[in-house]
């Protein structure tokens, strides 16, 4: 018997043992059973497939005769039968399982042959639980059920479609690599969606899951031995393109996308949007290094974003699901908001757990969640969840913990529950062909994840638990963790952490250290924790003590930016190059500059054409100029406009250079400065004949009217702009109406630029119904301006809410509005307020709100809380605040050492204050 007939008879025995199976639970169950009954049931939903007894008789004879191969036509109809006696036998469905028996049984396709890479055939994944789909709800136990719920197509699956599809259809002859990133909230179906797309794969593709020795380690390795025709799965792509590795892991993945020789290759990726933004973040001017410069290079514009919930377009197909799918049902009946992926993958389920969970549990699970949230990288040490909950229980609920309480504890999060993981599980890996090895670690449920960080973000951590993290946080966490610590003010507790992440030999926690010093103004100190690592040839270190060093020795300074530079640091030649510029020895300026330029450091030819411009060299200096422009934009290009027309170049020549920087300016929509749009309508407004010229291109015959319009609007606004006004001179402005006492009428006219969202106009509005008498009116204004970020409209609420409503009521209102923009991210609120409370004579009121905001979280809560203590006349306490911070219970701490540990231990211990 031939191979393929093996497998066609393999096919038929497991459909004729399935139909036995069926039978006989029907029978058991004092039902009938006939084919008959089989093609009625098939024809009703769920399944929906009009098949007859002929057809199920060639795959499945009662006979002896030889059973037919189903045809690839045929496949649906026989996933449908085995849907039915899988149902009627209460047994569960593997449709990997039986897709790849029905392909096996097909007759042989020839296949290219190709070298084998790494990773197996895609057929072979079988188990999507293996990738990290969600595991659903098992739908009150119904039988027969698919191993996932049924699948509802969505928008961002349209668009992975098309990604693959494309890829696959290229591939015969154009060969390519393909990035796809699914960015969305925790359990909103990324994954699965992944998932979903690996079917559309040929059957010869290559799957490789990279992650042992450490994600990023085993993408560069998988890379380098990488084929054509391969998917790699990179599940919580942020894993892959973090950390030490990360960025020389991007930079590979990069390299290997665009090399034709090892297309077609796609990479399927997901990640959360706040990890997204990370990656993806462009540098900041003045940032001394970027730290995902290729990670952002990598994945910019290659995202879809996933939505929190289903839309309504998708509802109708759920919906439809939903009466086929006990799971889908339910999840629609109990799902909020079209929540759906989020109900399935035991969101709920998991809520449920931990609201009603015994107290040693639910400490173990919200030390978990404020770990996370401080944080620390998914796998939780569970020594550290050990030391934690002490923190997290009373006195006699600690007291009341026996041996064995939290192991037992342990292992009741761990149990699954409705077909879900449970809120904390062991974290297990597994060598290939090997057994799964159980770590010291757990991980606490992705939902549970977030639920924490939005429930428990207005807590602050119990003082306890940084000295846990301190003892037992896992060692690449350090860092993270240091960082928060320092946005709540505990500035002692940040060097601690650092302090352990060097002895535990964490990369960069030295650098990290002398950071923080030199940014908190103790220079010294850090000094003496990145100098011993520069002498040792650590080029960021060397980096980071050339700039301490250049406010005191210079000279220093530009050495250490030299053997940085030397090192492969290329912004080290442009550093060293300013400040030989700065001490006047121009040549050697000139010498390190060049490096940066030849180097491609942004900013490296601006810096070499100031240099040289100063030096009278403007032929050269336009040189460089002129290639900084071209190659980054910004603010270069206004400087090249101007040299230009020192130079005597005429307007049109300037005016042909600067259009097609303003045309990339308009591709790259960046929400920057647009500094090609500035030097554009400046250079228009400085030259009257070049609008003249302009102005007579508008009259010519055959021009589109569009044209003529945008052009005629354009030198309209260069013109007021030549003449320095901007402002329209006629009295029908609101403003010019308001100066005219035409209040009534500047009102409607500010109205109607507010509700097209004019902020400073909400103000304006404000401001005239007070004129007119309506305080109420002009109360509701200034409220909306102030919940538009507005800070400079806080006293005008509080003086006129405080005649309305009382000091008390007023002082709510504006510490609440203050709170949710401080969440945001905009501190200009609170420090208004707390200004407010102070002038009010409630200082103490004041403190304990600043306090309670830095605590859980707010990065200048703590800053404004030692303003506040200046203003009020502590100045002792202020400047001990400014420079020592305060410890995670409340007070504001003792002098410390910042000296490194090395230093400790000799002896040579300097305090903050020597």
């Amino acid at each position: 018997m031939s191979t393929r007939s093996r497998e066609a008879r393999l096919l038929y025995e497991q459909l004729r043992a399935l139909e036995q199976q069926a039978r006989e639970a029907r029978r058991r169950a004092g039902l009938r059973y006939s084919r008959r009954e089989v093609i009625q049931a098939l024809a009703k939903p769920p399944y929906g497939r009009r098949v007859g007894d002929q057809r199920i008789s060639d795959w499945v004879p009662t006979s002896d005769k030889e059973p037919k191969v189903p045809s690839d036509r045929s496949s649906d109809d026989v996933l449908a039968l085995v849907r039915l006696w899988s149902s009627w036998a209460g047994e569960s469905v593997n449709e990997r399982h039986w897709r790849n028996l029905l392909e096996q049984a097909q007759p042989v396709r020839v296949l290219r042959t190709m070298p084998a890479g790494p990773g197996r055939p895609v057929r072979e994944f079988t188990d999507p639980f293996t990738l990290e789909v969600h595991e659903a709800i098992d739908g009150g136990g119904a039988s027969g059920l698919p191993l996932l719920p049924l699948y509802v197509e969505r928008q961002h699956d349209r668009w992975l479609a098309d990604v693959v599809n494309g890829l696959v259809a290229r591939s015969a002859g154009q060969p390519v690599g393909v990035l796809a990133v699914l960015v969305g909230e925790s359990s909103t179906g990324k994954t699965r969606a992944c998932w979903e797309a690996l079917n559309l794969l040929p059957p010869d593709w290559r799957l490789v899951l990279p992650l042992v020795p450490s994600p990023a380690e085993a993408l560069i390795a998988a890379l380098a031995e990488i084929t054509p025709r391969t998917a790699l799965w990179l599940d919580e792509i942020h894993r892959f393109l973090s950390g030490d590795r990360g960025e020389q892991a991007a930079a590979h993945l990069r390299e290997v996308l665009n090399d034709p020789r090892r297309g077609p290759l796609l990479v399927l990726g997901t990640t959360w949007p706040g990890l997204w933004a990370d990656l993806v973040k462009p540098r900041k001017d003045g940032d001394r290094g970027d730290t995902h410069a290729q990670a952002r290079a990598l994945l910019t514009g290659k995202h879809y974003r996933v939505p929190d919930a289903f839309e309504d377009t998708d509802m109708p197909e759920l919906r439809r699901l939903a009466t086929a799918d006990p799971r889908l049902k339910e999840a629609l009946e109990q799902g909020k908001s079209g929540r759906i992926t989020q109900y399935l993958a035991g969101g709920r389920a998991l809520i449920d757990r931990y609201e009603t969970a015994t107290a040693l549990q639910r400490a173990l699970i919200e030390s978990a969640m404020d770990v996370r949230r401080l944080g620390h990288d998914i796998p939780l040490p569970r020594i550290l969840l050990e030391a934690s909950i002490r923190h997290y229980l009373s006195a006699d609920q600690y007291d009341l913990v026996a041996d064995g309480d939290i192991e037992h504890a342990l292992a009741e999060l761990s149990e699954p529950r409705r077909g879900t993981r449970g809120p904390l599980t062991p974290v297990t890996f597994r060598e290939p062909g090997g057994p799964r090895v159980l770590t010291d670690d757990v991980r606490l449920a992705d939902y549970l994840d977030q639920h924490g960080r939005k429930e428990r973000r207005t807590k602050a951590p119990p003082a306890g638990l940084w000295d846990a993290l301190v003892d037992h946080a896992a060692r690449d966490s350090f860092i993270a963790l240091a960082e928060a610590a320092r946005d709540r003010g505990h500035l002692r507790v940040a060097l601690r952490l650092l302090a352990a992440g060097v002895e535990a030999g964490v990369p960069g926690a030295a650098v990290a250290a002398a950071q923080f010093l030199e940014e908190e103004g103790r220079p010294d100190d850090a000094l003496l924790w990145c100098l011993p690592l520069a002498e040792a040839g650590d080029v960021a270190a060397m980096g980071r003590v050339a700039g301490l060093m250049e406010a005191t020795r210079p000279d220093v300074a530009v050495a250490w930016h030299r053997k940085a530079a030397e090192a492969g640091e290329g912004y080290g030649w442009l550093y060293a190059g300013m400040l030989l510029r700065r001490a006047g020895e121009l040549l050697e300026a000139e010498v390190c500059l060049r490096r940066a330029a030849d180097a491609g450091v942004h900013g490296g030819h601006a810096e070499l054409a100031h240099l040289l411009q100063q030096a009278g060299r403007t032929e050269e200096a336009l040189v460089h100029l002129q290639q900084e422009a071209e190659a980054s934009g910004g603010y270069a290009v206004v400087e090249t406009a101007a040299l230009m027309r020192e130079r005597g170049d005429s307007g049109l020549t300037v005016l042909a250079w600067l259009l097609p920087r303003a045309a990339e300016e308009g591709r790259k929509d960046g929400g920057g400065i647009p500094w090609v749009e500035h030097a554009l309508f400046r250079h228009l407004a400085m030259d009257a004949l070049l609008r003249s010229r302009l102005r007579s291109l508008v009259d010519e015959e055959g021009q589109d009217d569009a044209f003529r319009r945008e052009l005629t609007a354009l030198l309209d606004f260069v013109e007021e702009l030549a003449k320095g006004d901007l402002r329209e001179k006629d009295t029908n402005t609101p403003e010019a109406l308001r100066q005219h006492g035409r209040l009534a009428e500047a009102l409607v006219l500010y109205r109607k630029e507010a509700d097209t969202g004019r902020r400073d106009a909400v103000v304006h509005v404000a401001a005239l119904h007070e004129q007119l008498g309506r305080t109420s009116e002009a109360l509701a204004w200034y409220q909306r301006a102030a919940e538009g970020g507005d800070p400079e409209v806080f006293p005008q609420i509080a003086r006129l809410m405080s005649a309305a409503e009382g000091p008390d009521e007023t002082f709510d209102w504006l510490k609440s509005c203050a709170d949710r923009h401080g969440e945001k991210g905009y501190p200009d609120q609170r420090s208004a307020v707390a200004e407010l409370l102070r002038i009010a004579g409630r200082t103490d009121e004041a403190l304990a709100w600043l306090r309670r905001a830095s605590r859980t979280g707010d990065p200048y809560a703590w800053r404004q809380y030692a303003e506040l203590l200046e203003a009020a006349g502590r100045m002792e306490d202020a400047q001990c605040m400014r420079r020592y911070g305060w410890e995670p219970y409340g007070e504001i701490s003792k002098p410390w050492s910042a000296a490194p540990p090395a230093v400790q231990r000799l002896g040579h211990v300097r305090t903050a204050g020597d």
